[in-house]
């Protein structure tokens, strides 16, 4: 089995960061930016769940 990183890595990374925003540690300052990066996180965590993270041959 071939794994796709490229998907999962992108939905633990906006998982990732959700996480953290979770635990009080922002790691953009602006709370404009922070509303747009934890949109775009989670997002990219829902695509990640249902993404197929197998590559086809």
């Amino acid at each position: 089995m071939k794994v796709n990183y490229f998907t999962l890595s992108l939905g633990l990374l906006g998982a990732a960061k959700l996480i953290l925003n979770a635990f009080g540690l922002d790691l953009i300052q602006d709370d404009n930016m922070n509303a747009i990066a934890n949109g775009v996180a989670a997002v990219l965590s829902i695509i990640g769940v249902y993404a197929n993270h197998q590559k086809s041959e």
